[in-house]
């Protein structure tokens, strides 16, 4: 829940420039609490003032606007075999993306130990004011504990309770939280692209699996990873790598969709377009349906945005999409789906892993501070 210092930046990041009248009518905070909170913001350098737009008669009211450079977050993706790193700044600024490459089955420590220098060198390259970066946002696949800590289950990596955020806190010195990748990207969608008009987004993601994440804005946040691709489609069907058996996963992903085309190899953004092409494509599309349309039919999403190799699918892929999941949910459902292909820039995942970072240390409850035992420079 956010406290008045957070729902002031929020309606700034949303919604600004306002008046200080205008913050007070939208959250309901009183006129002196206002004044007292946004002079605090002002001081802090979070805020910039200037005069509103001329009246008839009377001084112009001053609108606030959010200094979205003033801050920043350090944005890290883990994916399937690559991590990448960024620099965000309020508004979702990204700066330049690093990257590197590792194989899943590493130790995990020796990712954490790579990824952790590459975003020192972010840091590093980038020198900003060590007491402007708030802190870390790491999405990572697979289940994440309630707290935002640590990375409960991944089936794609196979990682069982990894403390990620003990040791990125370690590492760089710089307060972490961390989410289910496609669920921080669905979050980002919603605060920042494509949802920001929709109540409720679903963003399904195809790489090496298939994945979805929810993300609902508005009185009622909440955000939730949706295990699409572990959707039995066919019971009895052959053993998925969860211990299912006719997950979606074994029918509809990258490796499913590499075998039925027989491309071993090339860019997984072509895989949607060769498998149209394939005879096993009505079958397989089918049950991708079954599952898609029973997760829009118990989540009601108002807004389903399709990411990674779906959002680089051939425009023939959305057309069907468009026209064949609308009958399969319900009709209150159907008068108000959209389905999209995403707004964000790529690399989307880090625009994801900023966005909880931005939740967590900035948009709920204002600027967090690192603790004391944090506050030092890196490598140090």
């Amino acid at each position: 829940m956010r406290n008045g210092t957070g729902e002031i930046l929020t309606r700034l990041r949303d919604g600004g420039p306002l008046s200080r009248a205008e913050l007070a009518r939208q959250t309901g905070i009183s006129s002196a609490g206002v004044t007292k909170i946004t002079a605090q913001l002002h001081g802090e350098g979070l805020v910039i003032e200037r005069e509103g737009q001329g009246r008839p008669v009377g001084r112009p009211p001053v609108a606030l606007s959010l200094a979205a450079g003033s801050r920043q977050v350090l944005a890290i993706h883990l994916g399937a075999g690559r991590a990448q790193v960024a620099l965000s700044d309020l508004a979702l600024g990204m700066g330049p993306v690093r990257a590197l490459d590792f194989d899943l089955e590493d130790p995990v420590d020796e990712i954490i130990a790579a990824t952790s220098s590459l975003a020192a060198d972010v840091l590093a390259d980038a020198d900003p004011a060590r007491g402007r970066v708030l802190g870390v946002g790491l999405g990572v696949p697979g289940s994440v504990d309630a707290t935002g800590r640590v990375n409960t289950h991944s089936i794609l990596a196979g990682w069982r309770n990894v403390a990620f955020a003990d040791a990125f806190e370690a590492a760089l010195g710089l307060p972490t939280v961390l989410e289910h990748n496609a669920t921080a990207i669905a979050m980002a969608e919603a605060r920042y692209g494509a949802g920001r008009d929709a109540a409720s987004i679903l963003h399904l993601f195809l790489g090496k699996g298939v994945g979805a994440g929810f993300a609902q804005t508005g009185p009622e946040e909440r955000c939730a990873p949706v295990e699409i691709g572990h959707v039995v489609v066919r019971p009895g069907g052959p053993v998925c790598r969860c211990g299912g058996q006719g997950c979606l996963e074994r029918y509809f992903s990258e490796d499913a969709l590499r075998t039925i085309t027989g491309a071993a190899d090339g860019p997984g953004a072509d895989l949607i377009g060769a498998a149209m092409h394939s005879p096993a494509w009505p079958e397989i599309y089918e049950l991708f349906l079954q599952a898609v349309s029973t997760a829009v039919a118990l989540l009601g999403p108002e807004r389903v945005v399709l990411g990674g190799h779906l959002g680089s699918a051939p425009a023939g892929f959305l057309a069907e999409l468009r026209r064949d999941l609308p009958p399969r949910v319900m009709p209150q459902q159907r008068e108000r789906l959209a389905i999209e292909l995403p707004s964000l820039p790529e690399p989307v995942g880090v625009n994801g892993a900023a966005c909880i970072a931005l939740e967590r240390f900035f948009y709920t409850a204002g600027p967090v501070s690192a603790p004391l035992s944090m506050r030092r420079t890196v490598g140090a």
